[in-house]
């Protein structure tokens, strides 16, 4: 039985509760007993083009409960896309697999390009519209009972509140409703349509764009057609009469912000606002940035690196599709994006080594992150500089590198002991790059103690100066600036050594699908599982229960690094102040 039917089966909370995998208890404690006035933390954002937007983040069991609810109504709208290929069609926001890129990608090299967007999309979009949809939509029917609790869990003051997990897959099913009108109207007027959340697009390659669309009012001015706003009104929504917009093949189109005239691509002034802001960062630790109407001076990453990854995203995406045209290889219309994608590896550097946060380590796997995260948490009281205690939740002072994921590949350190190498070999003609190197805190390079790293051992000794080796029981060699190398420990006769074996020989005896562990095992044996699942489905969820005492000395190491940089600091902050004060 698919997810479609279990919902459709449901008859009461008891059974919605048993979907969700909560009990019909603590369903009831989330919906009935909670404060609404706890539910949810309200805050502001700016908007790009001005004004503010309200996000309403709900409380953590709230969160959990929208979250599973969201991911079990995506289950259903893939289940109802296998039987039927059009469903969504026109839809590209909040759903896997599309993305404004999609969404602009069918409106390229148009004569008109007619973008119209909704007010207040999700405040239109009521407690009534919620469970009414869920009863009397055709692919789903359900029991009024479960209707009226998915719109108790998804809906705040009467309507979807934006921040919750669960706002967008149900504003796309009843936003659905207008798509299938608009679909409609499209077709009758030769015209293509999509939708991305609340921006609505239609495009024609026609002589004359069709008035039951869009009417010219006079020179570039333009107004929403009669059908359309019948149809939009009719499904329940409202225009945003300041945000209609047409644009012509002569001038520059664009749809959900990407440029359409061609192939979709990144606004040139956007791009270039952006490298101005990085320049800016990279001589003098900030940048000037507009914000909702006004000039701000900040220092603040995430909002330049959110810009850099929107940059990188569509650049890139766009840029694969086209190598694989050999036709737009000939013509010489394929371009890697270099120069994007080296300002975004420059700012990934000074975010991640120039200007960390907080100390950084940098691990040969993935496992061995989550290893350490367990074991601090599990020995935070013993290591206040490694985490602290907040009101009862355990909080890391430390971050690690994700060895994988784009930020990784951006970097072009590669993978494992190769990357650790890398970056050590890299490191000071790195630095050269910056004029502003606050270099704060410690980056602290952490692997095993055997042959795997020793290319790893070869290239921090020629940095250094120091003897590194298997043999050698330093607790952390400092490799200059606020770069480190710590070593899994060596034991009372130094000898090679992974990681996995501080873990008791108890905990790595454990079985998962009645396999064993063996840390080196290779791609294709099915005889044992890997680090990986020792990490995530034995080490992780036992954390509490495992006995760390064996990983206290490397916790030890790492925590040496900090102080000794902490003091590097602070000598080499003392020494210009003291020599400005001598006479």
């Amino acid at each position: 039985m698919d997810t479609l039917e279990r919902l459709q089966g449901a008859k009461n909370l008891t059974d919605f509760a048993k979907l969700l995998g909560f009990t019909p208890k603590g369903m009831s404690y989330v919906l009935y007993q909670l404060p609404n006035d706890t539910k949810y933390r309200t805050f502001e954002i700016p908007k790009k083009a001005g004004g503010t937007r309200t996000i309403r983040a709900p409380e953590h069991r709230l969160a959990l409960l929208q979250t599973r609810l969201g991911e079990m109504l995506d289950e259903c709208v893939g289940e109802l896309k296998q039987r039927n290929r059009k469903f969504w069609r026109a839809s590209h926001g909040f759903q896997k697999g599309r993305t404004i890129v999609s969404n602009a990608e069918v409106h390229r090299r148009r004569r008109f390009v007619f973008n119209v967007d909704l007010e207040d999309f999700f405040g239109t979009i009521n407690f009534g519209r919620v469970r009414g949809f869920f009863i009397n939509d055709k692919s789903f029917s359900l029991h009024p009972s479960i209707a009226t609790l998915i719109a108790q869990i998804a809906c705040h003051e009467n309507v979807l509140p934006q921040g919750s997990p669960c706002s967008p897959v149900i504003s796309n099913l009843i936003g659905n409703i207008l798509d299938a009108r608009l679909l409609a109207l499209a077709r009758d007027e030769h015209c293509t349509y999509t939708r991305y959340a609340d921006d609505l697009t239609f495009s024609s390659n026609e002589g004359l764009f069709p008035t039951r669309i869009a009417v010219n009012v006079h020179g570039a001015e333009w107004k929403v057609g009669r059908k359309l706003r019948q149809e939009i009104e009719g499904a329940g929504f409202k225009l945003n009469e300041t945000k209609t917009r047409m644009s012509l093949r002569c001038s520059r189109q664009t749809v959900t912000g990407l440029v359409v005239n061609a192939k979709p691509n990144i606004k040139q002034d956007y791009y270039r606002g952006v490298r101005s802001m990085c320049h800016s960062l990279f001589r003098n630790g900030e940048y000037h940035r507009r914000v909702a109407e006004r000039e701000d001076t900040t220092n603040a990453l995430t909002p330049l690196e959110g810009m850099l990854s929107h940059i990188y995203f569509v650049k890139a995406r766009r840029d694969r599709a086209y190598k694989v045209n050999k036709l737009a290889i000939e013509a010489a219309e394929f371009r890697p994006p270099r120069a994007p994608v080296e300002l975004y590896r420059k700012f990934l550097k000074y975010k991640h080594f120039v200007a960390p946060p907080a100390p950084l380590i940098v691990t040969e796997g993935i496992s061995d992150i989550t290893y350490l995260e367990c074991a601090i948490r599990a020995l935070a009281a013993s290591f206040p500089v490694l985490a602290k205690n907040d009101g009862g939740k355990i909080v890391r002072l430390v971050n690690f590198l994700r060895p994988s994921g784009t930020a990784r590949d951006i970097l072009n350190l590669g993978h494992g002991a190769s990357g650790q190498a890398a970056l050590i070999g890299q490191y000071r003609n790195m630095l050269k790059e910056y004029r502003h190197m606050p270099m704060v805190h410690p980056v602290i390079v952490l692997c095993d103690n055997d042959d795997g790293p020793k290319e790893v051992f070869k290239s921090a000794a020629k940095r250094s100066g120091l003897t590194i080796s298997t043999t050698t029981t330093r607790p952390f060699y400092h490799l200059g600036d606020n770069l480190y190398l710590v070593k899994v420990p060596e034991g009372a006769l130094p000898q090679s050594k992974e990681i996995e074996e501080l873990f008791q020989p108890a905990l790595l005896a454990t079985k998962v699908d009645n396999k064993p562990f063996d840390p080196k095992k290779d791609h294709g044996d099915e005889a044992a599982y890997g680090k990986v699942i020792f990490a995530e489905k034995v080490v992780r969820p036992h954390w509490a229960s495992i006995d760390f005492s064996n990983f206290t000395e490397l916790l030890s190491r790492i925590e040496q690094c900090l102080t000794h940089y902490a003091a590097v600091k602070s000598a080499t902050t003392a020494a210009p102040a003291a020599a400005a004060s001598s006479p």
